[in-house]
């Protein structure tokens, strides 16, 4: 016998002792349809979803905070604001936005080389997802799709009013046929490949902040 047919003998020994041989309970989850506001037409109150969505963004490792328009600009300079390096080779943080009321200090490059040293990415959501906190992100919204993944920090601002209940009702609303590329964002990069330890940031952005505006 192998050291890995050992290891797995020994491991299904335990699960039999500990569980026994019956399956595992699984936790009960709604199914589609069941979201307030979800496939089966069912209306949610605004404020359902968006609890819902702050809830699955926390799972997900993401930040959100309440604001207004006016204060997403006030929000983007504090993030920039911890990313300022100090001292030896002390440098001011850069910053892409793809807002407008947010004003960065670097233009969309042509060639996506250029965004290897920012440090914070500014950009707005066209529709969230309660269910798991993802949000769709087009092309059209992103300038270089490359600064999702090499920025250490990013915003993604978010109308509350946008929020559906899942997918579902994601891809009903979303002309997939209108930009060339659109991707669903939940969180930071992250990964548990290795040993499942959980890593933040690994293949991405360190952070994300959803700037969540309401009214």
């Amino acid at each position: 016998m192998s050291a890995r047919e050992e290891i797995l003998r020994a491991v299904r020994a335990a699960r039999v002792a500990t569980f026994g041989n019956a399956a595992p309970a699984l936790p009960s989850l709604p199914t589609v349809g069941e979201w307030p506001g979800g496939a089966d037409g069912a209306q949610a109150t605004r404020s359902a979803l968006v609890d819902r969505f702050m809830v699955s963004a926390q799972g997900a490792a993401a930040r959100v905070v309440r604001t207004t328009r006016a204060g997403v600009a006030q929000l983007a300079a504090s993030v920039a604001d911890s990313l300022r390096v100090d001292g030896d080779g002390a440098r001011d943080p850069v910053v892409l936005s793809m807002v407008d009321a947010v004003h960065g200090n670097m233009a969309v490059p042509d060639d996506p080389h250029e965004l290897a040293t920012l440090d914070l990415f500014v950009c707005e959501g066209e529709i969230g997802v309660a269910e798991s906190s993802a949000i769709w992100l087009p092309t059209s919204r992103l300038g270089q799709r490359a600064a999702l993944l090499l920025a250490t920090e990013v915003i993604v601002v978010l109308e509350s009013a946008a929020i559906v209940a899942d997918l579902h009702a994601a891809y009903a609303a979303v002309d997939v046929g209108r930009e060339s590329f659109g991707l669903f964002l939940a969180g930071p990069s992250k990964t548990a490949d290795i040993e499942q330890s959980l890593v933040i940031g690994a293949h991405g952005a360190k952070g994300l902040t959803v700037a969540l505006i309401d009214g």
